[in-house]
C-alpha cells in the first residue's frame, strides 16, 4: 500500500513540474508559428513615398525572416513545376498601376530534406519600382501582396499571403 500512495505521489510530482515548465495554458501554442505569416515581417523604405501624377516611385520592402526559418527563392515562384513555394511580390488587384517591376534578391543554396534549394534567411530586400496612372492625385493608398512560405530544418508552415500596404503622396 505504501509502494502505491509513493508512486501516485511521484506521479502527481511529476505532472505538477510538467506544468510549471510548460507555463501558464496556452503559452506553448501561441509560441508556435502556425502559418509563413507569422514568421515574416515587412517594412516599406523610405517610410514616406512621394511621386508626379504619371511618374515613377522606387521603394524596398524590407523582409525581417525569424530566426531558424527561411524562404525559398523566388525563382521557385516562376516555375510552376517547383514543389517549393518561391517568395513573390505583386499588386493587389485593386492597386491601379500604370506600370510595375520587383528585383527579387539571390538567395543562399542551401539544403531541405536532403534536396538542394535555394533560401533567403534573417533579412532580404525586394526592390520595386511603380509607375502611378496619370490621373493619380491626392493621397493614393496602394495594396500589394508578398506571398511566401517559410520552413526550418523539419518543417514547412502553411503559405501566407501577407497584405503589404504602400501609401504614395501624389505632388
Amino acid at each position: 500500500m505504501r509502494q502505491i500512495r509513493t508512486l501516485t505521489v511521484m506521479i502527481i510530482l511529476l505532472s505538477l513540474a510538467s506544468l510549471a515548465l510548460a507555463g501558464p495554458a496556452g503559452e506553448l501554442e501561441a509560441k508556435r508559428p502556425t502559418a509563413s505569416k507569422d514568421v515574416v515581417a515587412t517594412t516599406i523604405t523610405p517610410a514616406k513615398l512621394t511621386a508626379t501624377a504619371g511618374g515613377e516611385v522606387t521603394f524596398t520592402v524590407k523582409l525581417d525572416i525569424a530566426d531558424t526559418w527561411h524562404l525559398y527563392d523566388h525563382a521557385y515562384a516562376e516555375d510552376p513545376e517547383s514543389f517549393f513555394i518561391g517568395v513573390d511580390f505583386m499588386p493587389g488587384e485593386e492597386a491601379n498601376l500604370a506600370g510595375f517591376q520587383a528585383k527579387f534578391p539571390k538567395g543562399e543554396e542551401g539544403e531541405f530534406m536532403g534536396e538542394k534549394v535555394v533560401m533567403l534567411h534573417h533579412h532580404a530586400d525586394i526592390e520595386v519600382t511603380i509607375k502611378l496612372p496619370a490621373d493619380a492625385s491626392g493621397t493614393v493608398e496602394l495594396p500589394f501582396v508578398l506571398s511566401a512560405q517559410a520552413c526550418d530544418d523539419k518543417i514547412c508552415l502553411q503559405p501566407s499571403d501577407v497584405p503589404v500596404p504602400v501609401t504614395v503622396v501624389v505632388e
